[in-house]
């Protein structure tokens, strides 16, 4: 509460009526009554009401433009020099894609098909798209693959170690072995560098690290290896 002001010295108090009902005690008794129960009681009320009112016009409205389905938006994909839109959560059960080629490996819980990309925001779906203008995999160069953070996806690619194997098969049969040689965790969303041709066969693999448009990115580098050695190691 705010105490009253100080009086001004040397003045004198002229008497009127304002003064006179102040000094009856008629306008602290205006007050006491204004603050009964009773219309304290009215006023929160009211307010309760409204604020009520309030949240549910809110909470009808988000229902209304957010589709019950709809999971936060917890993966953004975006490949170097590209701008890619927003994407929502899930795992790769969402649309089952069969077929050939496909890139998997049981211990990252890698298996998704691998289809042509253009560098733009895939679909939800358990694909790894090629980027535009890298080699094809299996031949010489450097494949560039990107695919969602999620599960089924390159989620596990955040759990892969230096030595780990991961499988392209072009046909059924038809199997060709990279084994994981690098690892880079804080790629800058700009850097080019990681598109680049090659001289070996190799694959470079990306997914999302956050959620921002600027935020870094995750790049892992798998060489091309023997067919037997990679069997081996990858356990098939």
């Amino acid at each position: 509460m705010t105490p009253p002001l100080p009086r001004a010295a040397g003045r004198r108090e002229t008497i009127d009526l304002a003064s006179f009902a102040r000094f009856l005690g008629l306008v602290a008794l205006g007050r006491r009554v204004r603050q009964s129960m009773f219309f304290r009681t009215r006023e929160r009320a009211m307010h309760t009401g409204i604020g009520t009112l309030g949240v549910a016009a809110t909470i009808a409205l988000v229902a209304l433009l957010i589709p019950a389905s709809r999971t936060p938006l917890a993966a953004i994909l975006r490949a170097p020099g590209t701008v890619i839109g927003a994407i929502v959560g899930g795992s790769s059960d969402d649309t089952s894609v069969k077929g050939y080629p496909r890139l998997y490996s049981t211990k990252l819980d890698i298996d998704l098909a691998i289809r042509p990309g253009d560098g733009k925001a895939p679909p939800p779906l358990p694909i790894a798209y090629v980027y535009p203008n890298t080699a094809p995999v299996g031949q010489t160069g450097n494949t560039y693959l990107y695919a969602h953070d999620r599960r089924g996806m390159f989620l596990g690619l955040h759990h892969a170690k230096v030595g780990d194997v991961v499988v392209a098969e072009l046909s059924q049969g038809d199997k060709h072995y990279y084994q994981i040689t690098e690892i880079h965790a804080d790629v800058r969303w700009n850097d080019l560098e990681w598109l680049q041709p090659s001289q070996d066969n190799r694959l470079t693999l990306q997914t999302c690290n956050y959620s921002g448009d600027f935020d870094p990115r995750f790049v892992v580098v798998a060489k091309a290896i023997p067919a037997d050695l990679g069997a081996r190691l990858a356990g098939i």
